[in-house]
């Protein structure tokens, strides 16, 4: 199974703003991994840089720290159980993980006391 995975510098926080925090935050683009809409707003997945910004602006402050880790083989978007056959070996090793597929890759939330270990399990599971 080819991973390929990468561990991306720094560390990576989640919030939830309301929607009509948008242009606020378009601000912040180059800092901000991901955003996702939701009926109860906005998810946002950004780099520490900009954590207390975004934690002025949500109402539940900031989830994290996480490590981001990138799977960077190209994803099939018709693929099945890539994912799922992470997250179960994540899961029997204790590790939590929060997974986002984008049109290219799929990306990895765990903790970042654990990035390490997360990222042997993926090495592991190339070979």
């Amino acid at each position: 199974m080819e991973l390929l995975p990468e561990l991306l510098e720094g560390k990576y926080f989640l919030a939830a703003v309301d929607g009509s925090q948008l242009m606020t935050i378009a601000n912040y683009l180059s800092y901000i991994m991901g955003i996702f809409r939701e009926d109860e707003g906005l998810s946002i997945v950004f780099r520490e840089e900009i954590k207390e910004e975004m934690e002025s602006i949500s109402e539940k402050g900031a989830a994290g720290p996480f490590a981001l880790i990138t799977l960077a083989v190209h994803s099939n978007l018709f693929s099945v159980g890539l994912l799922a056959a992470v997250t179960a070996v994540f899961a029997k090793e204790k590790i939590p993980c929060n997974a986002i597929s984008a049109f290219h890759h799929d990306h990895l939330l765990v903790p970042y006391e654990k990035k390490e270990a997360a990222l042997a399990i993926l090495k592991k599971m190339q070979k």
